[in-house]
């Protein structure tokens, strides 16, 4: 079992996800696909109904342009590093790319998106669309530099579906790590239970051999317990499911996985 068809969102402000890809790719022999968006014009519709002609055509031939360039700055630097990579374009308009990326990424193995940067790329947007959208899993990667390892891995555990399909998706490379824990964060009153001895069961079963430790919150919030504990283990990756809450009719994310997106040092893997 392992990653054979990895996607990264390619373009400007994604070179953390890139690098970190392309790492990926040559542990896992996958292949790269970097996925380009070719943006639309940022004009409302019936602006853009009234443009003539020639100014259609000459803004979608920028979008096209700008996205070529993005594909070769994006092979060039797969080539320079002997990483198997592809790309494939899709069509977004402005400021919406999330959602046609989170079709693409259906076709995937796992996805790699960049952590929002607050002076850079705004990419919630685009976690939340491939999140909830793709049913694929998803990996963020912190935008400061980080180390490319995968030896200490951190399960978050609190016996939900959104955590066992991520303990489930994130096997692969659980199976690469040489020391996993399964962490549950709270007291006896909402320990999970039997079900982490049920989930350390299982991942023996694969080869997968965890120690499972029990987290107290102390009055501090879910995500900066797991984050702090990531940091004194000095984890390589965090496992965890990815929750959100309804707006409306669509999905967003919850109080917690925000947080984890916004104070995050380590690489994220989530499924929801």
């Amino acid at each position: 079992m392992s990653f054979k068809d990895l996607l990264v969102l390619g373009g400007a402000g994604t070179e953390p996800a890139r690098t970190y890809g392309k790492w990926l790719s040559g542990v896992t022999g996958a292949c790269l696909t970097g996925a380009i968006p070719v943006v639309g014009s940022s004009l409302p519709y019936g602006i853009q109904a009234e443009l003539p002609d020639d100014i259609v055509a000459r803004i979608r031939d920028d979008a096209e342009a700008s996205a070529t360039k993005a594909i070769q700055d994006f092979m060039n630097t797969m080539h320079e590093s002997g990483a198997k990579a592809e790309t494939i374009r899709f069509d977004a308009a402005a400021g919406d790319i999330g959602y046609p990326f989170s079709r693409v990424a259906r076709c995937f193995d796992l996805s790699i998106l960049s952590q929002p940067d607050p002076s850079g790329l705004d990419t919630t947007p685009i976690i939340e669309a491939a999140l909830f959208g793709s049913g694929r899993p998803l990996v963020i990667v912190p935008y400061i530099r980080t180390r490319q390892e995968i030896k200490t891995v951190l399960v978050a555990w609190d016996g939900g579906v959104q955590a066992a399909r991520a303990a489930s998706d994130a096997l692969p490379l659980l199976m690469l790590a040489r020391h996993v824990q399964v962490v549950t964060i709270g007291g006896e009153e909402n320990r999970p239970h039997h079900s982490v001895r049920d989930l350390a069961r299982h991942l023996a079963r694969h080869g997968v051999e965890v120690e499972v430790r029990l987290l107290c919150g102390g009055g501090i919030d879910v995500a900066n317990v797991l984050l702090s504990h990531a940091a004194d283990s000095g984890a390589d990756l965090i496992v965890m499911g990815g929750y959100g809450h309804s707006r409306l009719r669509e999905l967003v994310l919850g109080g917690t996985t925000r947080e984890i997106l916004r104070s995050m040092t380590v690489p994220v893997f989530m499924s929801h």
